[in-house]
């Protein structure tokens, strides 16, 4: 039995502990000065082997490396070295990644809604916008009425900070996706731009605010007329076109306006293109169109 036992445990040098376990030489130097894991054998000429006993261990250790768990979390798990502890960790690291693999989900959507945008981007200037008809989820935005001084393309970006800052200071977190709120109200009043104003994307889970407050609305979840157009926001024309379509085939607006900003004019190869590329999008009630999307 002894000399079985003596087979299996014979000593292995660095470069050897490191090979089998496909790792560098600094990197086990490296756990030895942390006290992680260190040679168990020293000579009597101060040379210091590992053991093929401490085999396991180290693969243990390459493996919580592996998923990605800290140092220090290992060292604690080393200390105690029970199943219960083992299990505790390993769950532990399996929500941490899991919250990581949400948020790498959430941007990876961002890049492919972005990339769409742009593979797109030269269509947009050929081609002619008709009304569509789409579903929207719920939104919620924070708003600031335009001045009159605002009215300009340059004008509009200086009214988008101040709707930011603003947001902020009421405890909100604005995201980068802007437009413009248009009011019913006005609409039916004849005068569609009275209290029009920028308004930035909130998202329910990037804040927590007690009150709503002044400046604060919620986009209905609801299908939504849509057109897609080059303009500024201001310019009357692809409203009253989209609002004529609208009252052309039996639906009804029953809820504010938002003209989402998909493309700013700064994005264009053309330099003489001022205007934004923008989608009206008005909440409509009715038989739904075979237009949908």
């Amino acid at each position: 039995m002894s000399s079985d036992y003596a087979s299996i445990n014979r000593k292995l040098s660095i470069s050897e502990m490191a090979q089998i376990h496909d790792i560098t030489r600094q990197t086990l130097i490296y756990y030895d000065k942390i006290d992680l894991f260190k040679p168990a054998i020293t000579e009597e000429n101060g040379y210091r082997y590992y053991s093929t006993l401490q085999i396991p261990q180290l693969r243990e250790i390459c493996f919580l490396r592996a998923i990605g768990m800290p140092i220090d979390e290992i060292r604690k798990h080393n200390a105690s070295n029970s199943f219960d502890t083992a299990i505790d960790l390993l769950k532990a690291q399996n929500q941490k990644l899991q919250k990581e693999i949400d948020n790498l989900r959430k941007q990876q959507n961002k890049i492919k809604n972005r990339l769409r945008i742009y593979e797109h981007a030269p269509d947009y200037f050929d081609a002619e916008y008709k009304p569509f008809i789409r579903h929207l989820p719920e939104r919620h935005v924070y708003y600031h009425p335009w001045n009159q001084e605002d009215l300009t393309r340059h004008g509009l970006h200086f009214a988008l900070m101040r709707t930011w800052n603003q947001a902020e200071q009421m405890g909100f977190l604005p995201s980068n996706q802007y437009g413009s709120l248009i009011f019913l109200a006005d609409v039916h009043a004849g005068d569609p731009f009275a209290h029009a104003g920028c308004c930035s994307l909130i998202f329910p889970d990037e804040h927590d605010h007690p009150e709503k407050g002044e400046g604060y609305y919620v986009l209905p979840a609801a299908d939504y007329a849509c057109l897609q157009h080059f303009g500024m926001p201001y310019e009357p024309q692809y409203l009253e076109r989209l609002l004529t379509w609208i009252k052309d085939n039996d639906y009804t607006v029953f809820d504010n306006i938002y003209d989402k900003c998909v493309l700013d004019a700064s994005f264009y190869e053309d330099s003489e293109n001022t205007t934004d590329f923008c989608e009206l999008q008005i909440p409509i009630r009715g038989t739904r169109s075979a237009m949908l999307v």
